[in-house]
């Protein structure tokens, strides 16, 4: 282990680089991707394992990709001409463009993940969009903490593999809300505008200008405040300490220059995206007038300490188990919070040895105590509206904490290598929270009882917080050792959470899409409804039909006026949602319940003259109707697996 960190040098650091890019043509060549479109199989009851799965197994969880992104996508597709602007599948308005949708539209320029759906066939630019999102994530991660000041080649690609490895980003990387593709875009803004404070040479500043316009744009259209919003708040702690650095040393770009660069980069994104907007704005307006999310607001407080810090249990977790207070292992993932064993070790060297404290530290010190203290205390309204985290939530601050906590031990361990305490206070202080550690998990377990029930769930983190402990805090091997093991870690726990699976014949090569394929196409005017379950609403938009329910990111209020002409069950509907529509036992009305802030019921009658008129004629359930005659209704298909049945309105 001596050499190393000379072996790591930088032509290690090219060829990494290179191999990235070589896989990323291998992975859309063979048609790789991380869908976890396997899970139709279980869905439709087909047998032998799903068709092209690879390494690990579909995740159910992950049902807003594979239930809900993938199905729209191939709807977007299957539209003619192919993917529009408006798509009443996906919600009113012109949904597709505030959604992660490839669109026929200029803002597809600045979205580079895109770019094989046009290019390619649909699987294999399925497959490119993936390997973008997860080779891009790796690049653009590694490259921004260069940009940072990270010297060390070996921290350098350690911090890539923390950013995509964790817990957070892999639970969460087909998640809606573009994560993988919206932390790149960042990160490369972020080292643009890094460079713009230290280049002197002109071309290079003109490529760091273009760049951080071109991802800027890529960045503003993931349209997902909740992380954008802390995130801008990172990027301009994160700036400003770097700036801070660097403003006294001989040779700096000036500032004045720098803020010019930036300035002029932020107007040419807003005038980019100045036609998007104008396209747009009715259905942002729709959305901010919704229940969910559009008056949703957050106060801060929201997050428990354990909540908070809950990545020291975040490693070798499996969908089924998590801690009782979440509601799926998704919300409970999180990123393993080192810093708070490197913020005291910096804080007592430069108050023993008074030696300067890099102001970048220190702002993203100042960045993880402020957000942390919002997550879990109430704050003043007039802090919420200035920094509009009112806008944001605290479990979604989570994100730009872990992104924050890893650029803090990174530059750490970087700037910290040789010994700078006494073997006796290293001891104390590893000792001491390692007994915070299991203070933490204590006073957790009244809330988690059948989690911590498990005695697996006390030895795993606090053997591994031992571990990580002894290489942070043993001084001669916390440089070499620590990336090393906590790198190992993260990939060994988190790389099997998605799995690899080849093309999507799961969902397009069943009997049941091509069943529903075929009347779509002899009736491509017949529009559905789906009842009993929300899932096979997704499968009959994946063919490109028209479907009343499923997952509608925007409510289409005139619709439904015509089904709820008193507006009674408005609160309900007016929102981001699931739908599933049963049908009326007690009364031939139309209503709605709501389950989950993202979930009702809709309960409708199939008869309804307004659906008629609409268009509404194939109806489709997971059993049986005996009812079908009463409502005008005749069978017509009975798709076997699956055991779908699918009438038509007489």
């Amino acid at each position: 282990m001596s050499h190393l960190g000379a072996w790591i040098n930088a032509s290690l650091l090219r060829w990494c680089c290179a191999g990235t890019v070589l896989l990323f043509i291998i992975g859309v060549a063979l048609q790789l991707n991380g869908s976890s479109v396997g899970m139709w199989r279980e869905l439709l009851g087909e047998p032998d394992k799903a068709r092209g799965l690879i390494l690990s197994t579909p995740k159910r969880i992950r049902v807003d990709e594979w239930g809900i992104w993938t199905p729209s996508m191939l709807s977007q597709a299957r539209q003619k001409p192919p993917f529009p602007i408006e798509n009443s599948n996906l919600g009113a308005g012109r949904s597709p463009l505030i959604m992660n949708m490839p669109v026929a539209y200029y803002t597809t320029f600045f979205r580079p993940q895109f770019f094989g759906f046009f290019i390619f066939d649909f699987v294999r630019g399925f497959s490119f969009y993936w390997c973008a999102k997860f080779f891009g994530l790796l690049l653009a991660a590694g490259w921004a903490m260069r940009q940072v000041g990270v010297r060390s080649r070996l921290l350098v690609i350690f911090g890539a593999v923390w950013v995509s490895f964790s817990s957070y980003v892999q639970w969460w990387f087909s998640s809606p809300a573009m994560l993988p593709e919206m932390l790149a875009s960042w990160f490369v803004c972020l080292g643009c505008a890094i460079r713009f404070f230290k280049d002197q040479h002109l071309g290079k500043m003109a490529v760091a200008f273009l760049c951080f316009i071109f991802f800027g744009v890529n960045f503003v259209l993931c349209l997902y405040p909740p992380y954008q919003i802390p995130l801008t708040l990172l990027f301009m702690a994160i700036l400003a300490g770097n700036w801070r650095d660097n403003h006294c040393q001989i040779g700096a770009v000036p500032t004045m220059r720098a803020v010019v660069l930036l300035t002029f980069g932020l107007i040419a994104v807003g005038l980019i995206l100045l036609p998007f907007w104008f396209d747009v704005r009715p259905t942002l307006e729709m959305v901010a007038h919704t229940v969910y999310p559009g008056e949703r607001r957050s106060s801060g407080g929201a997050l428990s300490l354990f909540r908070l810090l809950s990545g020291v249990v975040g490693f070798f977790e499996y969908e089924q188990t998590y801690p009782d207070t979440y509601d799926n292992i998704s919300e409970a993932s999180n990123f393993y919070p080192l810093w708070l064993a490197a913020a005291p070790v910096i804080l007592v060297v430069g108050l023993r040895a008074k030696t300067h404290i890099s102001s970048l530290l220190v702002a993203l010190f100042t960045f993880l105590l402020g957000v942390s203290l919002y997550c879990v205390l109430p704050m003043p309204e007039w802090l919420l509206r200035t920094t509009f985290l009112s806008f944001s939530t605290e479990q979604r601050a989570l994100l730009p904490l872990g992104i924050a906590n890893i650029f803090f031990c990174c530059l750490f361990l970087d700037g910290y290598r040789s010994a700078i305490l006494s073997r006796r206070t290293m001891i104390v202080a590893g000792i001491s929270l390692w007994f915070g550690l299991l203070i933490l998990l204590w006073s957790a377990r009244a809330k988690n009882t059948v989690y911590f029930s498990d005695s697996w769930h006390w030895i795993q983190p606090l053997a591994i917080g031992a571990g990580i402990l002894l290489c942070f805090f043993w001084e001669r091997l916390r440089y070499r050792w620590l990336p090393v093991v906590l790198g190992l870690l993260l990939i060994s726990s988190n790389a099997p959470i998605n799995p690899v699976t080849r093309g999507l014949s799961p969902l397009r090569d069943s009997a049941a899409f091509n069943a529903i394929d075929r009347i779509r196409a002899t009736d491509p005017e017949g529009k559905w409804i789906v009842y009993h379950t929300r899932y096979f609403a997704q499968l009959v938009k994946a063919t490109g039909a028209t479907v009343l329910n499923g997952t509608k990111i925007v409510p289409d209020l005139r619709s439904f006026h015509q089904l709820d002409p008193s507006g009674a069950s408005k609160f309900v509907y007016n929102r981001y949602a699931n739908i599933a529509c049963e049908i009326p036992k007690l009364s031939h009305e139309v209503s709605a319940s709501l389950v989950y802030p993202d979930f009702y019921i809709l309960f409708l009658p199939p008869d309804l003259p307004v659906l008629a008129n609409a268009g509404y004629r194939y109806v489709l359930f997971p059993r049986e109707w005996t009812d079908a005659a009463l409502y005008g209704f005749s069978l017509i298909k009975k798709i076997t697996p699956g055991d779908l049945w699918i009438y038509r309105h007489d």
